[in-house]
């Protein structure tokens, strides 16, 4: 008999899961889970369906409200389990319940929550597009646990004082949460200008803009933040004549006796701080890029030759797709998933779901992700450093700190 009844809930769940894969028009597709929640007691099944129907809705900024829900809600809250009472509220926050607005506020706000939890209750208040989160976002930059998810927010919000806050709140950062707040400066065009304005007060460190912010901020497509980066990075585009050139002088610069004299270990700081934003070496970096662990390292005219012509070749698997908001954002990544209702982005530092009724603009990039003028945003001995790095055959042991990128 027990078996029989687990078969059978089996059954039922990958029903249900098969009709909330379709595009939910209403309440009809949620019924049925919905009433797996107001019989069942035990807390795995209650979970199990819970993170399906999360699963499920992922992609959706509001659903309508299922019928017997409030009385779900009721149940589950009062359960006990921090995760179904998380799961319900956070569901029901979709669905537009009033009082859930309130508790998932109240958790976002309170410094004595778990922070994992906090966090999560804040993406899916930005996920429903809560109105009136700039104020709270602003401080929560105070709070070292949550100011990397509310910078990550506020790139959603098309609000004009966000550069002076981030900008505000910037210096004592840490690394990652440095990351983020470059990423999001430069989702706009004003707030574009407004980051580069700080790099050429001092306010940001040059070193610290990535190869991929550049492409960001170039993706943009804005003329008063294109002579803006021209100033503080440098020139992005370079003719055919000026890259053979400038291969010829780094040829001539980096010879293999000059090679052999680089420090290794800082070569992996500069390659973490540049290139391991996007791309994996040694089993350590991003994803969005290419892993160039197998690639042509030891050949110096074939790295050279990337580093400075980037758009080349781009392998269609990397291929960056660029998204423009109806409300301004600017917002660069690789397709992970498309639904009838939107599509998922992966970024360097986040996952981004954006709406379709949302995009104004949407095309893949022929560009590679990594500008031109990587090496030139160097000085000699980290350029010398940083491709002895990528030469090595093998991974060397990482001294020191790793600034932010």
């Amino acid at each position: 008999m027990l078996l029989r009844g687990i078969v059978a809930t089996v059954t039922m769940l990958m029903v249900v899961f098969r009709a909330l894969a379709a595009p939910v028009q209403g309440d009809s597709s949620l019924g049925p889970l919905v009433n797996v929640l107001e019989r069942v007691d035990d807390p795995a099944i209650q979970r199990d369906v819970l993170r399906g129907m999360h699963e499920a809705l992922k992609d959706r900024r509001s659903v309508p409200l299922p019928a017997g829900w409030h009385a779900v809600y009721q149940k589950l809250e009062r359960s006990g389990d921090p995760e179904i009472q998380q799961e319900v509220t956070l569901l029901s926050l979709l669905f537009g319940d009033a009082l859930a607005v309130r508790v998932v506020h109240n958790l976002v706000t309170d410094p004595a929550a778990d922070a994992r939890q906090r966090q999560a209750a804040l993406e899916a208040l930005v996920q429903t597009r809560q109105p009136d989160l700039g104020p709270i976002l602003g401080r929560l930059l105070d709070e070292p646990p949550m100011a990397g998810a509310a910078l990550r927010a506020m790139a959603a919000y098309a609000d004009d004082g966000t550069p002076s806050i981030i900008l505000r709140h910037y210096a004592p950062l840490s690394d990652s949460d440095k990351r983020d707040a470059i990423m999001t400066l430069s989702a706009r065009p004003v707030w574009a200008v407004a980051l580069l304005d700080a790099m050429e007060q001092g306010g940001v460190a040059r070193q610290d803009l990535t190869a991929f912010n550049v492409r960001q901020i170039v993706n943009l497509n804005d003329p008063r933040v294109d002579r803006k980066l021209n100033q503080v990075w440098g020139p992005v585009h370079g003719t055919s004549r000026d890259k053979l050139k400038l291969l010829a002088e780094y040829k001539a610069k980096f010879t293999p006796d000059v090679l052999a004299k680089a420090n290794l270990p800082h070569g992996r700081v500069i390659f973490a701080k540049t290139c391991g934003v996007c791309h994996t070496l040694f089993d350590s970096g991003g994803q969005v890029g290419p892993n160039l662990t197998g690639a042509q390292r030891v050949n110096l005219d074939y790295v050279l030759g990337k580093v400075l012509d980037p758009s080349a070749v781009v392998s269609r698997d990397y291929r960056m797709t660029l998204i423009k908001t109806k409300d301004g954002r600017v917002i660069n990544g690789i397709v992970q998933q498309e639904t009838n209702a939107a599509i998922t982005l992966k970024a360097p530092n986040e996952t981004i779901v954006v709406q379709k009724d949302e995009i104004e603009k949407r095309k893949v990039s022929d560009t590679s992700l990594m500008p031109e003028g990587l090496l030139a945003a160097m000085s000699d001995e980290d350029a010398r450093d940083l491709l002895a790095y990528l030469a090595s055959p093998n991974q060397v042991v990482l001294q020191g700190t790793i600034s932010a990128p």
